[in-house]
């Protein structure tokens, strides 16, 4: 968990999808478990621009009141420009705020030689040097915020995601479709199945041609059977067979 992130909401999330999607088996819940976490990082990616553009429109407003300070600080410039000894230059440093002061005893410290330059025009001079930021207000805000680069960026990533997300969801759906098809697949044992064939108009060739063999043999032997007046001979059935076919 990232910082602002809660393990409840990982939970809730997970509970849901899996609610939904009902996964049974090793396969289907490591497909769902995949769901979560894609889900998870899409709200994460979400999270992510919206904490940066939360962080740009607090850089600027700082920077607007900063630029506002700078201006209000460079005002006192020609007040400090026209003290000619140094308790004029204290009273214009007690008329200031606390941190305007501390600024300039720090770029501007205070010297007790003798031959020190005048201190209020040097400090006139720290004042004048002071660059204002630009400040953003209206319409300069909204460009400042909305960068188009930041945004084509942000949506490919976020197209990617849904990308993966379909992905597995397709997976998910065709696992369970194959499952509907073949519910004991796994289980499924060989067995041998009687398979009804039905009745033929005529005998088949390869089914009665024993039967034909015989049938024929029979009129062979009434066909070469001797008569009273007939010489014995020996007859080659085979022969006989050959002869009629």
């Amino acid at each position: 968990m990232l910082p602002g992130e809660h393990t409840r909401d990982y939970d809730a999330l997970a509970a849901e999808l899996t609610e939904e999607w009902a996964p049974e088996g090793l396969t289907e819940r490591s497909l769902v478990d995949r769901l979560v976490g894609l889900y998870w990082r899409k709200q994460r990616l979400d999270r992510y621009e919206h904490a940066k553009l939360q962080q740009r429109i607090q850089q600027i407003r700082e920077d607007n009141v900063s630029s506002r300070e700078i201006q209000k600080l460079k005002a006192w410039g020609p007040k400090f420009q026209d003290a000619a000894s140094g308790e004029e230059v204290d009273e214009i440093l007690c008329e200031l705020d606390d941190v305007y002061g501390d600024y300039i005893e720090e770029k501007v410290p205070y010297d007790e030689a003798p031959d020190a330059p005048p201190r209020g025009p040097a400090i006139a001079r720290v004042l004048a040097d002071l660059l204002p930021l630009d400040r953003l207000e209206g319409p300069a805000k909204f460009i400042a915020l909305v960068n188009p680069d930041v945004i084509e960026s942000d949506l490919a990533r976020s197209d990617r995601i849904d990308e993966a997300i379909d992905r597995t969801i397709k997976r998910l759906m065709q696992v369970k479709t194959a499952k509907q098809i073949f519910p004991n697949m796994r289980n499924a044992k060989a067995e041998p199945k009687w398979i009804n064939v039905p009745a033929l108009a005529g005998p088949s060739e390869q089914v009665n041609e024993k039967e034909q063999n015989v049938e024929l043999l029979g009129k062979v032997e009434v066909f070469a059977k001797p008569s009273p007046s007939w010489p014995s001979v020996p007859v080659d059935y085979n022969k006989a067979i050959l002869s009629i076919t």
